[in-house]
C-alpha cells in the first residue's frame, strides 16, 4: 500500500502560470521534441497516399511517437524544478532514457480512449440511449482526467509501473479535483479556437498547420500535467 499523501490544494492560476513558464524556459527542447515525433510524423503520414491498412498502421505510429513525447515532455519539465540547468540535450536524451513508464501507461490512455471513440460510434444516431451514451463518456473522459491528470509524470519521474502509476495520481488529485476540473476546461477552451481555425484549412498547406496543431495540442497534454504533478507533489 502506498504511504498516504498530505493533501496540498492545487492553485489553478498558478499552475497555469507555471505551464506557460515551463513551456518558455525549455522552449527549444519542446519545440525541437515535438518537431521530432509529432510535428514531422505527422506531415510525412498525411502526405503518403495511403488506405485501409497501412492507412491505420500510420495512425498507430503517429499515436505511439506523440505518447513517447508527452512522456519525454513530462519527466523534462518536472526534471527541471531540481535541475535548473538542463540543456535541450539532456532534456531529449534524459527524457528517452526515462520515458519507457510514461510510455506505458499513456498506450493504456491511449486503449481506452480508442474504446471510448469507438463507442462513440454507436451514440451518433440520433435516440436517446445515443445522448445517454455521449453523455457518459464525456462525463467518464472529464472524471478520469481529474482523477489521473498527472498519470504519465507520475510514472516517468518516481519510475512506476502501472497500476502503482495509477494508484499514486489518484491519491495525488485527491482533495483537488474540481480544481483539476478547472484547469481541464480552460485548456479545453484554449484549444477550441484554435481546433475551429483548422478545420476550415484546406489544401496542402493543410496538412503543415493540422501537424502544428497537433503539436499544439500534445504540448498541453503534457506540459500542463506536469505542472499539475509538481504542484501536487509539493516538488519546487
Amino acid at each position: 500500500m502506498l504511504p498516504r499523501v498530505e493533501t496540498i490544494k492545487l492553485d489553478v492560476a498558478m499552475g497555469l502560470k507555471r505551464s506557460v513558464q515551463a513551456y518558455v524556459t525549455d522552449f527549444t527542447g519542446v519545440v525541437l521534441t515535438g518537431c521530432l515525433l509529432v510535428i514531422l510524423p505527422g506531415v510525412i503520414s498525411r502526405s503518403i497516399a495511403a488506405s485501409g491498412d497501412f492507412d491505420t498502421l500510420l495512425m498507430t505510429l503517429r499515436g505511439v511517437l506523440s505518447m513517447l513525447y508527452v512522456a519525454i515532455v513530462s519527466w523534462g519539465l518536472a526534471s527541471r524544478q531540481r535541475d535548473r540547468a538542463m540543456s535541450p540535450g539532456k532534456f531529449i536524451y534524459g527524457g528517452l532514457a526515462r520515458a519507457q513508464p510514461g510510455l506505458q501507461v499513456a498506450l493504456l490512455v491511449g486503449a481506452a480512449v480508442v474504446v471510448g471513440l469507438t463507442l462513440h460510434l454507436f451514440a451518433r444516431q440520433g435516440t436517446i440511449a445515443g445522448w445517454m451514451l455521449n453523455v457518459l463518456l464525456i462525463g467518464g473522459g472529464l472524471l478520469s482526467a481529474c482523477v489521473f491528470a498527472p498519470l504519465v509524470a507520475v510514472a516517468v519521474v518516481e519510475r512506476l509501473g502501472p497500476v502503482a502509476a495509477f494508484r499514486r495520481a489518484a491519491a495525488l488529485t485527491e482533495g483537488n479535483r474540481n480544481r483539476i476540473l478547472a484547469t481541464v476546461l480552460v485548456v479545453l477552451m484554449t484549444l477550441a479556437p484554435s481546433a475551429a481555425l483548422v478545420a476550415g484549412v484546406a489544401g496542402n498547406a493543410g496538412i503543415w498547420i493540422w501537424s502544428f496543431f497537433e503539436f499544439l495540442a500534445w504540448s498541453l497534454a503534457a506540459v500542463v500535467p506536469a505542472m499539475v504533478y509538481v504542484g501536487l507533489s509539493g516538488d519546487r
